[in-house]
């Protein structure tokens, strides 16, 4: 009886302090660390895939907005540099002539 009760009690120790004892949660983190890297580099090869897709999607065709007000801007300023050549070269009649 005394030995058992004994036993019992010792395993009641036990039991108590293994309740105490942090468990190790290091190696649950390593695991899903590594797991988790793996997801967010595939994450970003297919973001860089999409990026780039989207980019060809809405690529803007025939220049900048930049360049062709430049070129407008240059063509009409040459208009007006040919009219007053134009104008500088003018023959009049003059009135000793008459």
């Amino acid at each position: 009886m005394m030995r058992s009760l004994l036993v019992i009690v010792a395993l009641a120790l036990v039991a108590s302090s293994q309740a105490f004892v942090p468990a190790p949660a290091f190696n649950v983190a390593v695991e899903s660390a590594t797991s988790l890297d793996a997801c967010r580099t595939n994450a970003k090869k297919e973001k860089r895939v999409r990026n780039r897709d989207n980019m060809r999607k809405f690529q803007k065709r025939g220049g900048s907005r930049k360049s062709t007000v430049k070129k407008q801007l240059a063509s009409q300023e040459r208009q007006n540099e040919a009219e007053f050549i134009a104008k500088c070269f003018i023959t009049t009649p003059s009135t000793e002539e008459k």
